[in-house]
């Protein structure tokens, strides 16, 4: 009888857990629940009841993030992107960005979507906030290869399974390489293998793309892990080089530097442009130089950045 009893209660508990999921995340209302459940709608209703009673939903009211549309608009304007989503200053530090930015991808997000998304501190931020919605069957690809000595969680891979893992029944395409191999022989070796350009393909045919903007500096993730040696580092500024978008680099101009193209395996400049939309996160004026790549739709950042941006 115990048996049993414990078997019920874990019934009971799948049950209620299933009727919030429908409601709350995939916007079912409760005559629907009720038909694809075989419930009545007062047992529905009851059980969504009981499912806040039980702390099993947590409901939370978000006041919105404040942004500067004039100042947005301004952005857009100057720089010919479609949108830019200013952050008023708010003092709350990089979550307040990551979190309006996650706000806005969110808006974007359809059922059915192919997404592509490429690694850093800045997207793992965003994706962080991310929330469950009534989206599902997305197709995630990765817009560049991975580092072999970055903080967890900031990985492409890792990035494209959270994705997947928020919007039921999405797909994941890996690309299973490194961003910067050593040698061009290494790179035409990696780029002959068909599940190397199978993922590339799939990511070129994406809708959305969601990308960071890097910078030239020691602390930047591609030379402080090694992927870029002091040797290449100092050449690439030689060549006018200023930051990174998408594991390639570009000049103050926007013009792309192609030192390191024979051995980066990621999306090249022409097939990023392709995308639909891409969306670039980013703080701090080193990262004015990306709007001018031709790449960038929508940039989301700061009001800081945005005034330093409008008065460079």
């Amino acid at each position: 009888m115990k048996g049993r009893g414990l078997a019920g209660e874990t019934h009971a508990a799948e049950q209620l857990i299933a009727v919030a999921a429908a409601f709350y995340l995939h916007d079912r209302n409760q005559a629907q629940i009720a038909a694809d459940l075989g419930l009545s709608p007062s047992t529905v209703s009851r059980y969504l009841k009981r499912a806040r009673d039980e702390g099993i939903v947590h409901v939370e009211i978000r006041q919105p993030r404040r942004h500067h549309v004039d100042l947005g608009r301004e952005l857009a304007g100057r720089f010919g992107l479609d949108r830019a989503v200013v952050l008023a200053l708010e003092g709350d530090g990089p979550d307040a960005l990551f979190a309006l930015a996650a706000e806005h991808i969110g808006s974007l997000l359809h059922t059915g979507m192919r997404v592509g998304i490429s690694w850093g501190q800045t997207l793992a931020g965003v994706v962080r906030f991310l929330q469950p919605r009534a989206v599902s069957d997305l197709s995630i690809s990765q817009l560049t290869g991975g580092l072999a000595d970055v903080e967890p969680g900031n990985q492409g891979h890792e990035l494209v399974r959270h994705l997947a893992q928020l919007y039921p029944n999405s797909r994941v395409k890996y690309l299973h390489a490194p961003a910067i191999v050593d040698s061009e022989r290494i790179h035409r070796a990696l780029l002959s293998d068909s599940a190397i350009r199978t993922a590339l393909d799939e990511a070129a045919r994406c809708e959305l793309a969601l990308v960071g903007i890097g910078s030239m500096g020691h602390d930047a993730t591609l030379i402080r892990v090694g992927a870029v040696s002091e040797a290449d580092r100092e050449q690439l500024l030689r060549d006018g080089a200023v930051g990174t978008l998408n594991s390639r680099f570009f000049t103050r101009e926007g013009r792309p530097v192609r030192l390191l193209d024979q051995r980066t395996i990621a999306l090249d400049w022409d097939r990023l442009a392709g995308i639909p939309t891409v969306v670039a996160v980013a703080a701090g004026l080193s990262k004015v130089a990306a709007m001018q790549t031709g790449c960038i739709h929508t940039l989301i950042t700061d009001e800081t950045t945005a005034r330093a941006l409008l008065a460079h």
